[in-house]
């Protein structure tokens, strides 16, 4: 019999390394009792003895020793089996989930256990249960109308690709472990095509998608954006001035102020690093730090990288972060000697006496003991007999963020996942010149950095992050330059140059934009755009705005009105100064003819009364 060995990323102080290697890694030829009774997860007490948790032939599997990442609830560590079901259809479906999990699929790792409990959660049982109410009893009888159905009914509730292709993946699966099953499909689901693309998963990616926003997660918009940062700096300035005027013990597990303190901080941590939930969440208390290299100052924040198994990774983070982490690390102190009394408790036990329950729930509260994101059962709505302090979950991280954003005044539908693609876009759209509320917390000296001296000023930052910012980069400019070829008005030589452009009718505007704006060399002057890609004007345009409407790889559009209407405004108060040189009024009359000629470009006007002025001298 073949072994395999057993799955990474687990706890590695409870997980029966020996009895699980020897299980079968498929479950296919055995018998029916010889298959039940493989073991699925088991740990090991202090005596060396194996504590079976499920086996094969279970209604559920516990998964719970195989789960690193922080913020999955308890809950979210079981896998369901629906015994109402056809027993062939869930017993092909566990054979298959059982050999992904122990195999993975050819030439990949296998799957970390978040994966099996969202294959059966999303999309095992969705598609099991319809096929039982089609009176469908064996995956052998399912004929390609079944699966085409089946397409249609998943595409009619307007699933972006992704959650597509979760729901659909099973049916993948079973084509690709059809050896697993007892009653095999007869015929492969996708005809001439794939998963990958009957579910549009491949137009979500690389640059021939990067102009489309199919499939990829909602950007948090800059009003809500500010709305909620300014309420949870507020938050934090009002606990700092309550921690120090009533002291850390009026921070209790129910008390509504350490909840309000906990939910602003984890707002700021996750939308101004770009850490994932499940890493701000695993962040423990006091592990972050300053460094000073050159001159400049670095903040870290240390967590640990399931998604891609990275392991121990730091973010580069402003320093208000840091001070935010410090806040919360102060509040949770009670919380924190709570837990730790627990454990306390829970190790007086005999360890002969100790049940698997009790092992598990002592390994999880000495790891809740070190966090700072903390909550009473996940919900905080049990009674105080029965409730054990415990780090928050997904669920919980997006009700807290649910709670910020209404009291922030926000309708915006605030979620965890939204913070690190709003902070990819907000990290561009700073180095693009537009101000975002997020990084004018941003050290000065970290905008002038490069992406690549970013990126190496530590190396166990999560390149993923880069990758993402990148994308954000290539969809910027293929918004900025979308917008440049619509019905704007635009000013510059070479906003003059596109507009003639314009008259030219283009086939695949989409396409077309997707392969030139990555290479595109676009950046912000502060008062328009330039678009050189050799030495041009070395960087004058920067500090004399009026050089650049009339060079020829300027372009300026209805972003920078605000700018030239200031900018008109200020050569007019210079020619109002009785005693300037003439030198200095025949520049500001120049200038200002510039500055008036760039917003006549935009189909605009100065003020009336400054109109008036400069037209009677």
């Amino acid at each position: 019999m073949i072994h395999l060995s057993v799955n990474r990323n687990s706890k590695a102080s409870l997980k029966a390394y020996d009895v699980l290697f020897t299980q079968p890694v498929t479950a296919s030829g055995l018998g029916k009792s010889e298959r039940d009774s493989i073991i699925i997860s088991a740990i090991v007490n202090d005596s060396g003895e194996t504590l079976v948790l499920s086996r094969f032939g279970d209604p559920r599997w516990d998964l719970r020793p195989f789960f690193d990442q922080s913020n999955v609830g308890e809950s979210g560590k079981f896998v369901s089996w629906d015994t109402s079901l056809p027993v062939e259809l869930i017993d092909d479906c566990k054979s298959v989930a059982y050999a992904w999990f122990k195999r993975g699929l050819p030439g990949s790792k296998p799957p970390v256990a978040r994966g099996i409990t969202t294959l059966v959660g999303a999309s095992v049982i969705p598609f099991v249960r319809w096929l039982s109410t089609l009176g469908v009893k064996r995956f052998s009888d399912i004929r390609p109308i079944h699966i085409s159905n089946y397409i249609h009914q998943c595409k009619s509730e307007s699933l972006r690709p992704l959650p597509l292709y979760s729901k659909l993946r099973i049916v993948d699966l079973l084509w690709i472990f059809s050896a697993e099953t007892m009653h095999p499909l007869e015929q492969y689901p996708w005809g001439s095509s794939s998963l990958w693309r009957v579910s549009g998963v491949g137009e979500t990616r690389g640059v021939s998608a990067a102009n489309k926003n199919t499939g990829r997660t909602d950007i948090i918009p800059p009003d809500d954006q500010s709305k909620i940062f300014n309420y949870c700096e507020q938050v934090i300035r009002e606990t700092k001035a309550d921690l120090e005027a009533s002291g850390v013990e009026s921070f209790t597990r129910r008390s509504p102020k350490t909840i309000r303190c906990r939910d602003a901080v984890l707002y700021v941590s996750s939308i101004t690093s770009g850490m994932r939930n499940e890493e701000v969440i695993g962040v423990d208390s006091g592990a972050w730090r300053k460094e000073t290299v050159d001159g400049v100052t670095f903040c870290w924040v240390t967590t640990t990288e399931h998604r891609t198994g990275k392991g121990r990774v730091d973010y580069l983070v402003p320093e208000l972060t840091l001070d935010a982490l410090e806040l919360l690390a102060k509040c949770t102190t009670p919380m924190r000697q709570e837990l730790e009394a627990e454990v306390y408790e829970l190790e007086q036990m005999a360890p002969s006496s100790r049940s698997a329950e009790h092992l598990l729930r002592l390994e999880k509260a000495r790891k809740d003991s070190k966090r700072l994101f903390l909550c009473l059962n996940g919900s905080g709505n049990k009674s105080e007999r029965l409730a054990h302090i415990e780090v928050l979950g997904q669920a919980g991280s997006n009700e807290s963020f649910k709670r910020i954003a209404k009291a922030a005044g926000s309708d915006w539908p605030l979620r965890t996942h939204q913070c690190r693609r709003t902070y990819a876009r907000c990290f561009v759209e700073s180095r693009m010149g537009r101000t975002s509320l997020v990084f004018l917390k941003w050290q000065l000296k970290h905008s002038s950095m490069s992406m690549t001296q970013l990126y190496a000023s530590n190396p166990l930052q999560d390149l993923t992050l880069f990758d993402e910012i990148l994308q954000q980069m290539t969809e910027f400019k293929i918004d900025l330059i979308e917008s440049w070829l619509d019905d704007q008005p635009l000013a510059g030589g070479a906003g003059s140059k596109i507009v003639e452009l314009r008259a030219i009718p283009v086939k695949d505007r989409a396409a077309l934009l997707a392969q030139t704006a990555p290479h595109a060399n676009i950046r912000a002057t502060g008062h328009g755009w330039c678009i050189a890609t050799e030495r041009g004007c070395g960087g004058a345009g920067l500090y004399e705005a009026t050089r650049c409407p009339g060079c020829k790889h300027s372009v300026i559009d209805e972003t920078f009105a605000g700018t030239w209407q200031g900018i008109y405004s200020q050569q007019r108060e210079l020619m109002k100064i009785e005693d300037a040189g003439p030198a200095v009024k025949q520049r500001a009359e120049r200038d200002l003819q510039v500055a008036l000629d760039v917003i006549n470009s935009l189909g605009l006007s100065p003020d009336d009364q400054e109109l008036e002025e400069a037209v009677n001298g």
